[in-house]
């Protein structure tokens, strides 16, 4: 809830950054800066302007102006005024009292972040791989912590923190320039072939040291117990709560805040090199990515540069030889040499010839023809737009047939039935399949009833009744079929069709 209710107040601190008149604010406070850095805190306001006097941008800046920025600052809080401490004789000297000007904690951050975003840009940022050394060292010495002091546990621990916060910001910023616009297009660029090779070899040298490293942290980091994991972090946390800090800093939360980044930090630095889907992975896959973009975009330098080279040859070439030919027949098969097949390309294939003796020429044989498909994932068969056809005339007759069929195999059926009665063990004449199946579809739907009735799909409602405790055998044209002796009973005549 504490962070809730700072997250809704804002930040007066850095309102010059942004207000109307930040061209005087800024470097008013950027003057501040950098006398602090020498150790002269407090400023008055003839020192100031003077300083602000010393560009020429700044000529005509006026005193009563001075005065009402330093007030604006003082009113955000980016300044502390602390009035003059000599005491004043006259009404004069009271109504110009002089005030010493300082840096607030909090303006000092706020600068000091400016100058970081203002070097971004000539930031050098790189795949050093003495991270990884000096991680290993660290994790190495995890396991002497009992013999170290509190203050040497904290340094350590300091350390292992600052290089793991180095390793994993410095190849974010140097991979993250390979996905910028502005990078695709100079490696577009001519300029860019001979950068190449020196790039690719600098990021192969680091893959190789990031297979190797991780390999070796990620054994130290899983030889470690849950137990010597606690045991670590808990002297940590002691080593850190053993350092005196301003009351300003001892908050309630400290201790809390403090053992949650403790092991906020082991568990990123376990899944950095743990496991298959581990930042180290990930990294080797997009370094991997960028060295292919390299070299193919090299590549396509390469042959755009003596595309144009050997185009250009060839074509003088070729009107020289044209310019030679003796007559226009010479010229024709020149042109059919030029423009015509250049190259006969074999194919092999593994299919039925026309005939098998072995001295047939190919143009008594007739043509083959063989479909080639590209042979990668992405490739899809292109589909033919073809119309409607209308079939509803062979649809019907289809119909047609089809009914026909079903009364012929109604008719069939219905012969079995005998005086309303349909008596399994009674039939002499061999059943056909197509008759056996409907026979023994019709017993099915008996027994899942709980009355023992069913339905025909002919419309013939029926009971299922036991003959006998016994079996009987109902001879089939393809064998015989053993089965209870039971029998159906139709309602009605049988052999009609109710309703």
């Amino acid at each position: 809830m504490a962070l809730q209710l700072a997250l809704l107040e804002s930040l007066p601190q850095t309102k010059y950054l942004s207000e109307t008149s930040f061209q005087y604010y800024r470097p008013i406070m950027r003057l501040f800066y950098l006398e602090h850095q020498k150790m002269h805190y407090q400023l008055d306001r003839d020192m100031i302007l003077g300083m602000m006097h010393q560009e020429s941008a700044f000529l005509d800046y006026t005193a009563e102006q001075l005065d009402l920025d330093l007030n604006q600052l003082v009113r955000w809080k980016s300044l502390t005024a602390i009035q003059d401490p000599h005491r004043h004789y006259t009404i004069a000297d009271f109504r110009n009292r002089r005030f010493q000007y300082m840096l607030t904690p909090e303006a000092v951050e706020i600068e000091r972040l400016t100058i970081t975003l203002e070097n971004l840009s000539t930031r050098t940022a790189g795949l050093s791989t003495n991270g990884f050394r000096r991680i290993r060292q660290a994790l190495d010495a995890a396991t002497r912590l009992d013999q170290m002091s509190s203050s040497e546990i904290f340094s350590w621990w300091q350390d292992l923190e600052s290089d793991f916060d180095r390793l994993n910001q410095n190849h974010q910023d140097y991979l993250r320039e390979f996905y910028d616009p502005n990078t695709g297009r100079r490696m577009r660029a001519v300029e860019f072939i001979s950068y190449k090779q020196r790039l690719v070899r600098y990021l192969e040298e680091f893959i190789q040291q990031l297979q190797s490293s991780s390999a070796q942290i990620e054994a130290q980091l899983e030889a470690f117990t849950p137990e010597q994991v606690r045991d670590i972090l808990e002297k940590v946390h002691r080593s850190q709560m053993d350092v005196p800090v301003p009351p300003s800093e001892d908050t309630p939360d400290r201790e809390r805040l403090l053992r949650e980044r403790a092991e906020n930090l082991w568990k990123s630095l376990t899944e950095w090199f743990i496991g298959r889907t581990s930042s180290s992975r990930q990294v080797l896959e997009v370094t991997n990515e960028v060295i292919r973009q390299v070299v193919q975009n090299a590549a396509l330098l390469v042959q755009m540069q003596g595309l144009g080279v050997s185009n250009k040859a060839e074509l003088n070439h070729l009107l020289k030889v044209f310019a030679s030919c003796q007559d226009i027949q010479e010229a024709h098969r020149l042109s059919s040499l030029v423009f015509g097949a250049q190259r006969v390309r074999h194919f092999m294939v593994n299919a039925d010839r026309g005939t098998d003796q072995m001295d047939s020429s190919p143009y008594e044989e007739p043509p083959l023809v063989y479909e080639l498909k590209p042979n990668v994932r992405t490739y899809r068969p292109r589909m033919e737009k073809t119309g409607f056809a209308d079939r509803s005339e062979e649809k019907a007759r289809q119909r047609q047939r089809i009914l026909e069929e079903a009364m012929e195999q109604e008719k069939l059926v219905m012969t079995y039935v005998k005086d309303g009665v349909l008596d399994f063990g009674a039939i002499a004449e061999p059943v056909p399949p197509e008759v056996r199946s409907v026979f023994l579809g019709w017993i099915g739907l008996a027994n899942l009833s709980p009355d023992g009735r069913g339905h025909t799909q002919y419309g013939q409602s029926f009971r299922l009744k036991r003959k006998s405790r016994g079996t009987c055998r109902l001879r089939c044209t393809d064998g015989v079929l053993t089965m209870p002796d039971v029998v159906l009973v139709f309602d009605g005549k049988g052999g009609k069709r109710h309703g």
